[in-house]
């Protein structure tokens, strides 16, 4: 492990959060610790725009996906005791799941291999984040589902349905809630005394702050998602005890070494463990998880060599902007680095692309000449490196772009996958006609009806699912190919592709899933 010292610079750290030192906006509360001894504790702006009071490093916020390394050190702390086996089938202990669930274990459901389609992902397009549901629903709709995104351990996809179950699992295997799980096996012990499990974003919690939503005119909304949150993002915490878990990671007493390796270790050739992202930053290695919520967002980093702690907690702010405030901390503590490369000097590529093998739609667009990339509702600067790929660094991804000698042929490198786009010659001269009517995805109880928007002679979307809908704008991208646009608050992109009775819907987390058109009666 290469050897580092940091050094904290108050002033700096100052500087570079003071533009969130605001008395009309929320902002951020921020963490850094050297050897375990908290160095630099600050709030930035509003707990809350209602009431005169500042954020602090003791005020509760949610840490969103940053939980997902707790849930993981939990079904762990099950297999010490002999309780279950990561290498256990989901349906060992969920015998209501289909039988896609005997062909791959908990350890993949941690990892993001499994293939399992993410029940959140599709409940979240289909009724809305503000949809209210049934503590059990997802657990339910994830038995009622007949297909998977891909066979297990063959590839790798962002999955929070994986961590919905283990949280189930962890409740039956031990008989505890699983809120009364973490306190009692992890939050307790380790002294976290101000951190929880908080399901609902309308449960009154008292020293918390309020999710602030950004609105387009400049205003918040109040920041509230329907759905009741456990092991896939529901903690919410302090940065003071956010910082007691960082020092804990350095020799801990809650999980043996071989469950605290196995949460480091990835299943394929990429960064990310079990639950816990592991990769390197100037050199660096670097333990890390981001957090996003309704109104909120989280940022936990640990740089070992180094013994530098980083916990960066919002009530109003976007991950990825907390995402590049931590890699800037790190650069102003730790400043004996090599210098990041320069991007090669190129000029930007534009175009629309996309992977008949993932239904992946990606987009390269220009911003005052600089190289974007445009995923799903989320643009954003691309670095070009000397060998020509593009990479995003201020996203949480190894991915890497690569463009055809025409230009007509796009590799995209991600989590150990590889996915091949092609060049989409775009039109908008599509017969809306055809796609007209209504369709169904029986097993998951899903529905979707397009109609001719009236008076806007344009195509609309509603997906449906029995807990509500949402409404999409359809454009066309090519032939047989569409791209909806919704959701309120939570900007939801969709590409549905046609044929075969039907089409495949993909979002950034669900792969090519299936309606086909219903029969008149």
């Amino acid at each position: 492990m290469t050897a580092a010292t940091a050094h904290i610079d108050h002033a700096a750290l100052d500087r570079l959060f003071a533009p969130f030192d605001r008395t009309d906006a929320p902002g951020y509360a921020v963490g850094v610790a050297v050897r375990g001894q908290p160095a630099y504790r600050r709030g930035f702006g509003m707990a809350s725009i209602e009431l005169p009071v500042a954020l602090s490093p003791t005020i509760r916020m949610r840490i969103g996906s940053t939980t997902k390394h707790f849930t993981a050190l939990a079904l762990l702390l099950l297999e010490e005791a002999g309780a279950l086996s990561l290498d256990d089938s989901p349906r060992a202990h969920l015998p209501e799941l289909p039988s896609w669930a005997d062909a791959m274990t908990l350890r993949q459901l941690l990892a993001h291999t499994s293939g399992m389609r993410d029940s959140l992902d599709i409940l979240l397009h289909a009724a809305g984040p503000g949809t209210a549901l049934p503590a059990d629903y997802q657990v339910r709709a994830l038995a009622r589902i007949d297909d998977v995104n891909f066979a297990p351990g063959s590839s790798w996809s962002y999955n929070n349905g994986g961590y919905v179950l283990a949280a189930e699992i962890i409740s039956r295997v031990s008989g505890m809630s699983f809120p009364a799980f973490m306190r009692e096996h992890i939050f307790l012990p380790i002294g976290m005394r101000d951190s929880m499990v908080r399901p609902l974003d309308t449960d009154l919690v008292p020293n918390s702050a309020t999710l602030h939503v950004p609105r387009p005119d400049g205003g918040y909304d109040r920041g509230v998602f329907g759905a009741p949150i456990g092991g896939e993002g529901g903690i919410a915490s302090t940065v003071d005890d956010m910082l007691l878990w960082l020092r804990h990671m350095d020799d801990p007493m809650v999980g043996s070494d071989q469950s605290w390796t196995a949460l480091r270790t990835a299943l394929i050739s990429h960064g990310y463990g079990l639950g816990l992202f592991v990769d390197a930053h100037r050199g660096l290695e670097r333990w890390h998880h981001a957090g996003a919520v309704m109104g909120g967002s989280s940022q936990m980093v640990k740089i070992p060599a180094a013994g530098l702690d980083i916990i960066i907690l919002s009530n109003g702010r976007s991950s990825l902007e907390g995402y590049a405030l931590a890699d800037s901390i790190i650069d102003l503590c730790i400043t004996d680095r090599p210098p990041i490369p320069e991007d090669r000097a190129s000029p930007a590529t534009t175009g629309t692309y996309h992977s008949r093998a993932t239904g992946r739609v990606l987009r390269l667009t220009e911003k005052d000449g600089a190289q974007m990339v445009a995923i799903g509702a989320v643009t954003l600067p691309a670095r070009t490196g000397q060998d020509g790929s593009l990479s995003l660094p201020i996203l949480p991804t190894d991915m890497r772009i690569t463009l055809g000698d025409e230009g007509d042929l796009l590799t995209v490198r991600e989590f150990g996958k590889v996915d091949q786009l092609e060049r989409l010659a775009l039109s908008t001269d599509a017969d809306m006609g055809s796609i007209i009517g209504d369709y169904e995805n029986e097993a998951a109880s899903l529905t979707a009806s397009i109609s001719i928007e009236a008076g806007a002679g344009s195509a609309q979307l509603v997906l449906g699912s029995p807990m509500g809908s949402t409404t999409y704008q359809l454009t066309p991208l090519a032939d047989g190919l569409w791209e909806a646009i919704g959701g309120t608050g939570l900007p939801l992109v969709v590409t549905l592709e046609f044929g075969d009775g039907g089409f495949r819907l993909t979002t950034g987390r669900t792969t090519r899933l299936p309606f086909y058109r219903k029969m008149s009666a």
